[in-house]
């Protein structure tokens, strides 16, 4: 693919994704007004309530629409975690805290290798200044 062609194609899939996600949007406000309107219900309010059943049945048939165009991979672990009721943005906060601890741990151990080799190299040139003179002859500058 051409790369005029693709960031084309990325702009297609970005606005379907942005009008998805204001179709998501506009279908909660609409559940929250259904919520207001059958708590609240009075006979009066029959016509409005269904309005507003036919906007969410009609924002949901949009959303059907644009499903296919679109492209998202969501990890297994996040819709575990909403299908268990919990909120997917603990899922992120907990694994940015073990990418940061998993991060901290692999930086030590490079700290540590360094330091080690230093160490090992310095106690080779005290120990075997001819080869280390020569071994150092032989690698490329760097």
């Amino acid at each position: 693919m051409q790369p005029s062609a693709q960031s084309s194609s990325n702009e297609f899939h970005d606005a379907d994704r942005e009008l998805m996600e204001n179709k998501i949007r506009e279908s909660l406000e609409t559940l929250s007004q259904i919520r207001v309107s059958v708590s609240n219900h009075e006979l009066a309010d029959e016509s409005v309530l269904e309005q507003r059943v036919d906007r969410l049945v009609r924002g949901y048939a949009d959303m059907f629409a644009i499903k296919d165009r679109l492209q998202v991979n969501i990890p297994e672990d996040v819709l575990g975690y909403i299908k268990d009721g919990r909120n997917p943005d603990e899922f992120t906060s907990q694994f940015m805290e073990r990418v940061a601890s998993e991060n901290q741990f692999t930086n030590g151990k490079i700290a540590a290798l360094t330091n080690f080799k230093q160490e090992f190299e310095s106690k080779l040139e005290e120990f075997f200044p001819e080869e280390m003179k020569e071994r150092k002859a032989q690698q490329p500058q760097q």
